[in-house]
């Protein structure tokens, strides 16, 4: 992170975490999630710069549960993260719903952080997978398996 303060202030206050550690002007800080009793834990460290050479290298999944796949474009918005499809994603343009990974299934909606690293939160979804369906709308997705939101 090129700007610590500033990244554990977005992960803080607009995705939900809470600082677990981090010495007031050190150079790391620990930040913990809890998903009704489902702990994660975040190593935030400073750095003087990020090198995004493939986003293989700065891809980060925050699981959430199906039932929120619905929301989970308007939740980002609502804190002021802009959703938006992966540069080499099949779909380009305005992100309204989710996408679905059809060999998992889950539904997933990406966005970045402060300093460009790729997030993404996905829900598994409770169908059975379907590898031939890639990178397609959830709303496809509920047809093809005929499932209302």
């Amino acid at each position: 992170m090129t700007d610590l303060q500033r990244s554990v202030d977005f992960y803080t206050s607009k995705l939900g975490f809470e600082l677990g550690w981090g010495p007031p002007g050190g150079s790391s800080a620990l930040l913990i999630y809890d998903d009704e009793g489902m702990r994660w834990m975040l190593g935030l460290y400073q750095v003087d710069a990020v090198i995004h050479r493939s986003p293989a290298e700065y891809h980060i999944s925050f699981r959430v549960a199906e039932a929120q796949a619905d929301t989970m474009v308007a939740w980002l918005r609502a804190r002021g993260i802009e959703p938006f499809h992966p540069p080499h994603a099949p779909i380009q343009g305005t992100v309204d719903e989710p996408i679905v990974h059809g060999w998992m299934p889950a539904a997933a909606v990406f966005f970045k952080d402060p300093d460009g690293h790729i997030l993404e939160l996905i829900a598994d979804l409770s169908d059975p997978p379907r590898p031939d369906f890639l990178y397609r709308p959830l709303s496809e997705w509920r047809a093809l398996v005929n499932k209302k939101a």
